[in-house]
């Protein structure tokens, strides 16, 4: 075929057209991805399904239900008080409420002493008077899982409402002068009669990486989201991961060899990752296989949760944060389901203790409460994707029939899809 001239013209017209479109979409994809920092905890994936789904009515039963009850607990939200660290009324050391401060929820007053101090452990058995509105504890878990709500909420409806109260309550809780948490955890899970600052408080800062870092991704197409609302939570983020790699107790939580090991390492390893600090991730990851070998008897029992009264749910529980680690392990090119010790060790060999119980096998370690299959529900569902077993999706089919419809289950349904 031959082309006339005006034709040609055109040709050329449209080859211009096109690459100024690629130049322009190129443009746009470095700009996004330049605003944009990964996701902690979410697959984007999987959610963008589920949100289709839900859109189309070709959603499941389970993740409809769970979508139904994200969607009222959420406006329940909208009605509730931004929560703040100002609201205590039980003073840290230093007099200043910015500073946060909680009780260790297993410690007592001691019966033998008049004043009952120093308060001691038993071990399990939460005492209430911890878990009240005179520290900070309650308030910091309704803050992290609040914003995660009100972003999904946002997510799954594109409704501003849910993310306008979202902001306010990360403005609250991290950005007003007069109302933020001073970015250290250097007062978190204290005993009242003893005066030393505790490395294990650092837990508490899981309700903040948790859930912040994501939440903000999801919030960050909104037009109420601004550039200084970034600027400032990347502020806060930095001053908290330096607080937690240099201060003296960050450091004594580091040497952590139990589940308060495992979550340090994650808080560590997500903000890294979310700040661009790909080396200080990586490393945390190295460290966590390392931890294998301490953590792990030769079985794959977790020697120090097993020592614990509820030593099922803290298996699963630092179970959860190693599972946690190795997917951040995959962002940054660390394949840490594939790692195993000298020893033997291995993320493989410590779900093989545990899953079992799935298959109706006693639970031979104490537990002050009965087993919740639903602890094992993060763990398997993540291990099966990454191997694609059929033994792991046969376990994750029987957790799913046998767990309850608690808040875990709700959770994986609205977040994961299943092929």
């Amino acid at each position: 075929m031959t082309l006339t001239k005006n034709n040609r013209e055109n040709v050329l017209f449209m080859i211009k057209i096109e690459k100024t479109l690629f130049l322009i979409l190129l443009m746009c994809f470095f700009n996004t991805n330049a605003n944009t920092n990964p996701f902690i905890r979410l697959d984007s994936t999987s959610l963008a399904t589920s949100k289709k789904m839900i859109q189309n009515g070709t959603a499941s039963k389970q993740t409809f239900t769970a979508y139904q009850k994200l969607i009222k607990s959420a406006n329940n939200l909208l009605k509730s008080k931004n929560p703040t660290v100002m609201d205590k009324t039980m003073l840290p050391p230093t007099g200043n409420k910015h500073d946060y401060m909680s009780i260790s929820r297993y410690w007592w007053p001691n019966p033998q002493k008049e004043n009952g101090l120093p308060w001691v452990r038993i071990d399990g058995k939460t005492n209430p008077e911890t878990q009240t509105d005179t520290v900070d504890r309650k308030r910091l878990g309704f803050m992290g899982k609040g914003v995660w709500t009100l972003s999904l909420a946002y997510y799954f409806t594109n409704d501003e409402k849910y993310a306008n109260k979202a902001i306010s309550m990360i403005e609250t809780w991290f950005l007003n002068p007069d109302t933020l948490m001073n970015p250290n955890l250097e007062y978190a899970q204290s005993v009242p009669g003893n005066p030393n600052k505790r490395p294990t408080g650092i837990l508490d800062g899981r309700s903040i990486v948790m859930f912040i870092p994501d939440a903000i991704n999801l919030l960050s197409v909104s037009n109420n989201w601004k550039d200084n609302h970034k600027a400032k939570m990347t502020q806060w983020f930095t001053d908290y991961l330096n607080w937690l790699t240099e201060s003296d107790l960050g450091i004594k939580g580091s040497l952590q060899k139990n589940n308060h090991g495992s979550w340090y390492k994650f808080q560590v390893a997500s903000l890294a990752l979310y700040l661009g600090n790909k080396p200080l991730a990586r490393n945390m990851v190295e460290l966590a296989e390392k931890s294998l070998d301490e953590m792990l008897n030769n079985e794959g029992g977790q020697i120090h949760e097993l020592a614990r009264s509820r030593s099922f749910f803290y298996s699963c529980f630092n179970l959860q944060a190693l599972i946690s680690i190795a997917v951040l392990g995959d962002k940054v090119g660390i394949d840490m389901w594939q790692y195993e010790s000298e020893n033997k060790k291995s993320l493989s060999l410590a779900i093989q203790y545990l899953t079992p119980v799935v298959k109706g096998k006693e639970w031979n370690h104490s537990t002050l409460k009965p087993i919740d299959l639903s602890y094992l529900l993060p763990i398997i569902w993540q291990i099966s994707k990454k191997h694609n077993s059929q033994e792991y999706k046969k376990l994750l089919g029987k957790i799913i029939e046998e767990s309850p419809q608690n808040d875990n289950m709700l959770e994986f349904w609205l977040l994961n899809t299943i092929s």
